[in-house]
């Protein structure tokens, strides 16, 4: 019975369009970042939540993907536990139909526990098919408040120091993730993608890693 389940699920997730799930926590410009990959006009706003309902945006094939592509913009979390737990339900909806799960994080901060806490609840919703990318977001304020070098806004580059502290940061995000993930889906460094949606720089990167596809690891 569990069997047929399985395939069931897979056999559904193969009819939808491709599906790429964007969410993270509210404050990490899951927004900026949509509006800049995909050419979307996202409502922004660094100190209130805007997106309080699944978005969704429709596009035709491309990125060598041979099937519509479909953007659905999540609710961010860590606003409340309660509005947290008020958003389940949606990622209890999209991530079965998704094939890109995209978790929008920060650089420059040392505070990952709500997407911790928030990612263990949705573990028994992911499926082994699923791509999984932390999208490793404002690189360009990563070591200013302990005095390094700042993103270079002229050239649109991080600083020499930004880069030399950078797989640090990545080692510490790895970490994490990969300790909640376990062997849930197939989760490795080079699915942790810096860069920054204001200054744009790191985007191709990221564009190119939501849109790989689960079978080309197998």
């Amino acid at each position: 019975m569990e069997e047929n389940n399985s395939g069931a699920s897979q056999n559904n997730l193969d009819e939808q369009p491709f599906t790429i799930t964007v969410f993270g926590k509210t404050g990490t410009g899951k927004s900026t970042t949509l509006n800049a990959l995909f050419g979307l006009s996202c409502k922004t706003d660094p100190s209130v939540a805007c997106t309080i309902e699944p978005q969704i945006a429709h596009f035709e094939k491309g990125h060598h993907i041979e099937k519509p592509i479909r953007v659905v913009d999540m609710p961010g979390i860590g606003e409340s536990i309660d509005a947290d737990m008020q958003y389940l339900p949606y990622y209890e909806k999209w991530i079965p139909e998704t094939h890109s799960l995209v978790w929008v994080t920060q650089a420059d901060t040392r505070a990952y526990k709500r997407d911790e806490i928030f990612l263990n609840h949705l573990l028994p919703l992911l499926h082994p098919s699923l791509f999984f990318t932390v999208a490793l977001n404002r690189i360009d304020h990563l070591g200013v408040d302990e005095g390094e070098k700042s993103f270079d806004i002229t050239t649109k580059q991080p600083s020499q120091a930004q880069l030399q502290i950078l797989p640090e940061k990545i080692d510490d995000v790895y970490r994490l993730f990969k300790g909640v993930l376990k062997t849930t889906v197939l989760f490795e460094k080079h699915q942790i993608v810096p860069y920054s949606a204001v200054h744009r720089w790191g985007l191709d990167t990221l564009k190119t890693t939501i849109f790989t596809r689960r079978e080309t690891l197998c």
